[in-house]
């Protein structure tokens, strides 16, 4: 800055003549790993995976531009760091370039804010959660192991075999949304689309469903994991649709979540949930979508199930 002296005369004192710069600041956080799936909480661990990048959206378009926006990529223990800011950066958003395969938790955008002339804004932490890899069974694996199916369903429910009502395995109120009486082994076979399709699509999510909330003994693990990610479609519409059949939000379909999708769906008197089957909203062969890209995940072998 240049002071202009143009009015002073001789033997006048120029004063108040002051200089004032802000130093750069910079922005800090940690990624971590969320465990639980349920956002930012004490049993979180420092992200231990491949560096995540985080960045400034210098142009508001919620997209990571390389050579526009200021990045930087997550190091040891999740840390992170970006300086060089001025107050020209104050109040734009902080992203993070989610990692594949994983499901951003907690706080998904943070903000730039002023810690003062070459302070750090900390605490701009992100949190993911990393689905273990699910698996699924279709309805011709159902369909072409009974005994598996009467195990596996007599295990979840005491009585209960391939001979069943789907209606009854289903809590229908409604006895005439689905035609005719099919037991669950012939849902499972029911040709065609429209409620034909829901049919054997959720016969076949509500026995996976059921075999993952039964382990296997004492202390033991089910022998299936129907759990859902980003990776278990490339449709968001269909992840969108899991997320909201995902009622208690552990990216795990539990039975009584496939049975209230598929009342909700077709109007069933009572249905535990209204996400569905109103105007503007997923449908029945949307739904019946979502339960095969359930279905069609890492398909185990049959050994793994005790026969």
């Amino acid at each position: 800055m240049q002071i202009d002296q143009d009015s002073l005369t001789s033997g006048q004192n120029l004063t108040d003549q002051d200089f004032v710069n802000f130093k750069f600041f910079s922005v800090s956080g940690t990624k971590y790993e969320d465990l639980t799936g349920n956002g930012k909480t004490a049993d979180d661990i420092p992200w231990s995976h491949d560096p995540v990048t985080i960045y400034i959206d210098e142009n508001d378009n919620h997209v990571f531009d390389p050579g526009v926006d200021l990045s930087t990529t997550t190091g040891a223990g999740g840390a992170w760091s970006i300086g060089g800011l001025t107050l020209a950066d104050v109040g734009k958003s902080i992203y993070e370039v989610v990692p594949a395969g994983s499901q951003q938790t907690g706080i998904l955008v943070q903000t730039v804010d002023n810690p003062g002339s070459g302070g750090v804004d900390t605490g701009n932490d992100f949190t993911n959660f990393l689905p273990p890899e699910g698996q699924g069974l279709t309805p011709g694996f159902w369909k072409n192991h009974i005994d598996i199916l009467n195990q596996e369903l007599g295990e979840f429910h005491s009585g209960w075999n391939s001979n069943t009502s789907f209606e009854t395995i289903f809590e229908f109120q409604n006895l005439s949304k689905i035609p005719g009486t099919p037991s669950i082994a012939d849902a499972l076979g029911a040709k065609g689309g429209g409620v034909n399709h829901l049919e054997r699509s959720s016969a076949a999510a509500y026995l996976s469903a059921a075999v993952t909330a039964v382990p296997d003994g004492p202390g033991g693990k089910p022998e299936l994991n129907f759990s859902f990610s980003a990776a278990t479609s490339s449709n968001p519409a269909i992840i969108a649709i899991l997320n909201q059949i995902d009622t208690n939000d552990d990216h795990t379909l539990q039975p009584g979540e496939v049975t209230a999708a598929v009342r909700d769906v077709l109007n069933d008197t009572n249905a535990p949930t209204s996400n569905f089957g109103l105007t503007g909203q997923p449908g029945i062969n949307d739904i019946a979508n979502a339960f095969d890209a359930m279905n069609n995940q890492t398909h185990p072998d049959a050994s793994v199930f005790l026969i």
